[in-house]
């Protein structure tokens, strides 16, 4: 498969969602805004974090060590783009349905927990959320 089928499997499916625009398409995956990188043996795609823009470095720090600490989310990225947050996440040519689903099922779950957890006031006396099971 080549990232176009990619594309066209994440639309087949209803996650991703294409729009015209003047100059262009407009993307959404799961009703969020999203961009999509198209590449020769996959494609990778972002969607827009709801957070606020002034987020200071800790959030930055805990977000970038929540995808570092776990092999599920060495797929993902963040990138600051247009004053706004994006959650980056590359979709393998060799998922199949069910694996493409999950994908980005979790995806949506890693950007809702960046955004819902991790938004809260740092607490510099609580022990770090990396790393724990319970």
């Amino acid at each position: 498969m080549v990232a176009v089928e990619m594309i066209d499997r994440l639309v087949s499916s209803g996650f991703l969602i294409s729009s015209s625009v003047q100059g262009g398409s407009a993307w959404s995956l799961a009703e969020r805004t999203a961009y999509v990188i198209e590449q020769h043996n996959s494609a990778t795609v972002a969607i827009m974090l709801d957070v606020p823009q002034d987020v200071g470095n800790d959030w930055i720090n805990q977000a970038s060590l929540v995808l570092a600490a776990s092999e599920k989310t060495r797929d993902c990225g963040l990138q600051y783009r247009d004053n706004a947050w994006l959650l980056w996440c590359y979709y393998d040519e060799n998922q199949d349905d069910e694996k493409l689903s999950q994908t980005v099922v979790f995806q949506l779950a890693i950007a809702r927990f960046i955004e819902k957890d991790l938004v809260k006031p740092f607490d510099r006396q609580r022990a770090s959320i990396i790393g724990r099971t319970a």
